[in-house]
């Protein structure tokens, strides 16, 4: 492709542009590049891999990814190098948006899933989250229960401390009411815990600990959301950006026969 614009170019002593027969060609390659980046949607949506046996979705998405990278070439032989007029601009610069918008998706599906391991060792399905939650603050508040007594048997020494505590700070926490730095930070968090164990009987920390263990799971659940929401929520930045995209190139096909 390059080898052939460079001759072309040196045949004619002018870049080629897109009213070229070369030009030409590469913008419909360009056009057909961008029509097939937008079958990987309804390639996943609607055919599954018994429809398509010898097309595996993976093998489409790595097309779909260096066809997408290829497209940005092809497009600026196609115009020679020149701007053009404003629709051209506009297609032009919405080209790189979309294919910059498709390498960040890339590379956050591949860092999030790592960063997910390093901060989320106790990751579960998300829509799990806060069922686990509500089944570990029941089982938490029973013991609470047993250490003060009133399930039978004597109170703990200093445990009166770890209710006021549990109830004014940690449980809103826990129940995403509110926010405090000194529980949504790791290090805030563990010298919180630090200070209020130096004051309460060693009787009561074995529920502080577990407490400390319960605000520490509500952050980790906390951060596996975000991340969540970054993984499978970007494609719908790229999504209408790719739409807006075929809507310029329909304009500029249009545009251009007109004056062929």
């Amino acid at each position: 492709m390059i080898v052939s614009y460079t001759l072309t170019a040196v045949q004619t002593g002018e870049l080629p542009g897109g009213s070229s027969p070369l030009g030409l060609m590469l913008g419909i390659v360009g056009a057909g590049i961008i029509a097939f980046e937008m079958l990987l949607w309804p390639r996943k949506r609607f055919l599954r891999a018994r429809t398509l046996p010898l097309i595996r979705t993976k093998q489409w998405m790595k097309a779909h990814i260096w066809l997408g990278l290829l497209a940005v070439p092809i497009a600026v032989l196609h115009s020679g190098f020149r701007c053009g007029g404003p629709l051209a601009t506009t297609l032009m610069l919405m080209l790189g948006i979309v294919v910059a918008s498709g390498i960040v998706g890339l590379v956050l599906q591949a860092w999030i899933p790592r960063r997910m391991l390093e901060l989320v060792p106790e990751e579960v399905p998300i829509t799990e989250t806060e069922r686990i939650l509500a089944v570990h603050l029941a089982e938490f508040e029973r013991r609470l229960a047993i250490a003060q007594g009133k399930l039978g048997g004597p109170e703990i020494e200093g445990i009166d401390e770890v209710v006021r505590y549990y109830h004014s700070e940690a449980k809103p926490y826990i129940l995403g009411i509110t926010f405090p730095e000194s529980l949504t930070s790791p290090t805030r968090a563990t010298s919180t815990f630090a200070l209020l164990q130096a004051r309460i009987p060693a009787a009561s920390h074995p529920r502080l600990q577990e407490l400390f263990k319960l605000c520490d799971l509500r952050r980790q659940f906390h951060i596996q959301t975000r991340l969540h929401w970054w993984l499978y929520h970007w494609l719908w930045i790229h999504l209408p950006l790719s739409v807006a995209l075929v809507g310029l190139l329909i304009a500029h096909i249009y545009v251009a026969l007109r004056y062929i």
